[in-house]
């Protein structure tokens, strides 16, 4: 009998050794995901985001080579990505054909594809790592944000999943009107690293430095254990009330014959609301305005012709030489027919860029080239109340709805409205994600929030991010409610974002990056290189 030679075992451990990582730093990745929505409460959330990426960190240990840091950085940020957005594939597989496996190689190109830039900012920060862990909590907390506001912004932005969205209801969440959720990752990121680097250097420490430093990370971790909830001025005074439509149509059978009782249903909860206001979902009318079924869309013209009701209906539009838009059409009396075609359009979903076209042949997703509403709409004025009306993931883009507070006094939105169909995605955790992203636009903009949506996330939000009411999901239903009144504040983020966007992020970071790369002590020449 031959044994095996030491080589062969070396290799067989350090391959074990690489297989436990990995697998460690992919669970790691997964748990991140999962703060951002889970079903315990939002502190223990943020909690597990901060605890997940210091934990990644903790495993970085020096002997390591650059290019395994690189991957090992990869292939934590696509894990985050995919428990993240793994809702996608329902929409590529059972809804638009694509095989299980070109869909899973979708996924994984898209999650992966955005990786890089986490892996390529991790790389340079441990390039240009400090020794102090302060210090270099500042480094990685830049790098990171870096990271999440390149996704945000190139190739049209894909941001889902951010991981200041995890804070929602952490004590962090108070920095949203001044710098963004794109500032709470950075901090975020900051008592991650920070966490990280201290148990690195935890050793090397006196006992009274020990004593101290422990105290202080836990201070810092606990504190965002704390129950948060931001205070309103307005203390429950309402500005007007809604019904909030929820069909429950189910996306297989949106565009099939069953769309004439949808049209019906819609129109008469429509005409029996004795609300204010009455808002659809995106596309609830599956028909272009000249093609509605008995006479439909007559019956809304002619009842919200008179008095003082409003109704916003999801539509989808056609012009000639333009093509078609993914609409909203507002009706109210004494006034013209409002429009809004949604501005921010999802890739692939509505519209494909030319490079990829051979892609639309082998997903069945309908009508995949959308014309653009313009980037500023003017708000849809009625009853002395500016809608910033925003169709789906539109709300994704603070920054981008920000720049609705730059049209002038008079055009100040004063009420946030969104209309979506989040159907394509099943029964998951994407309700629970998308109502977390709307509460921080709220929070952000010192704005209440009403959603329609097709089958779950239907509710009204209060200016402070509080879900004041929201309707069961995967039911149909009408949600009817008050919109609760904001002070009318605009924020220090709706300003300087509705005037720059993210440009002064992207200073301040690469300025931050630049310092240290600038101040880096490089190794020494030995004699032998002199």
């Amino acid at each position: 009998m031959v044994s095996s030679s030491p080589v062969s075992l070396y290799s067989k451990v350090k391959l074990k050794a690489y297989s436990y990582i990995y697998s460690f730093i992919t669970l790691l990745g997964i748990l991140q995901g999962y703060a951002l929505a889970s079903p315990w409460s939002g502190q223990a959330n943020a909690s597990l985001q901060v605890l997940s990426l210091a934990g990644f960190l903790i495993t970085q240990h020096k002997e390591i080579t650059l290019k395994q840091r690189f991957f090992q950085a990869w292939v934590f940020a696509t894990s985050w990505l995919i428990a993240s957005v793994w809702w996608l594939y329902i929409s590529m597989h059972d809804f638009g054909g694509l095989p299980a496996s070109l869909t899973l190689l979708a996924m994984l190109l898209l999650c992966g594809g955005l990786a890089i830039y986490y892996a390529l900012t991790i790389s340079l920060y441990f390039k240009c790592k400090h020794a102090n862990p302060w210090l270099s909590g500042v480094l990685f907390a830049t790098c990171w944000t870096l990271a999440e506001i390149a996704r945000a912004e190139f190739f049209t932005g894909f941001p889902w999943g951010a991981i200041g969205y995890a804070h929602i209801d952490s004590v962090l969440v108070i920095l949203a009107p001044w710098v963004g959720v794109y500032g709470i990752c950075w901090v975020a990121a900051f008592l991650a690293a920070s966490f990280s680097s201290s148990i690195e250097k935890f050793p090397q420490k006196t006992k009274n430095q020990k004593y101290i430093g422990a105290a202080i990370l836990l201070a810092g971790i606990s504190v965002i254990f704390i129950p948060w909830k931001l205070s309103t001025t307005t203390d429950g005074q309402s500005t007007f009330s809604v019904s909030l439509l929820q069909g429950n149509i189910a996306q297989e059978l949106k565009y099939s014959p069953i769309k004439r009782e949808a049209v019906t249903w819609y129109v008469d909860q429509a005409l029996q609301a004795k609300t204010d206001l009455v808002v659809m979902p995106e596309t609830a009318i599956a028909y272009l305005q000249k093609d509605i079924p008995d006479q439909a869309w007559d019956k809304l013209k002619t009842h919200f012709s008179s008095g003082k009701q409003a109704v916003i209906v999801g539509i989808p539009t056609f012009k000639e030489k333009l093509g078609f838009g993914n609409s909203a059409i507002a009706l109210q009396a004494n006034a013209d027919d409002y429009l809004y075609n949604k501005q921010h359009l999802v890739p692939f979903g509505e519209f494909v860029p030319s490079y990829f076209k051979w892609f639309n042949k082998l997903v069945n997703f309908g009508i995949t080239d959308f014309i653009r509403g313009p980037l500023r709409p003017q708000p849809f004025i009625w009853n002395n109340q500016s809608l910033a009306i925003q169709i789906c993931y539109e709300d994704l883009f603070g920054e981008e709805l920000a720049q609705r507070f730059t049209n002038g006094e008079t055009n100040l939105p004063t009420v946030l409205v969104n209309m979506s169909n989040i159907a394509w995605f099943g029964n998951t955790v994407v309700v629970p994600q998308h109502l977390n992203i709307a509460r921080m636009r709220s929070i952000e903009l010192n704005r209440p929030t009403v959603r329609a949506t097709n089958s779950g996330g239907t509710a009204i939000i209060d200016s402070v991010g509080t879900i004041q009411t929201v309707a069961k999901p995967y039911t149909q239903t009408v949600l009817v409610g008050n919109v609760p009144a904001s002070d009318g504040r605009v924020t220090w983020f709706a300003r300087w974002a509705g005037r720059w966007g993210l440009m002064p992020l992207w200073v301040i970071c690469l300025s931050i990056l630049i310092l240290f790369a600038a101040t880096r002590k490089r190794p020494k020449a030995t004699a032998k290189s002199h």
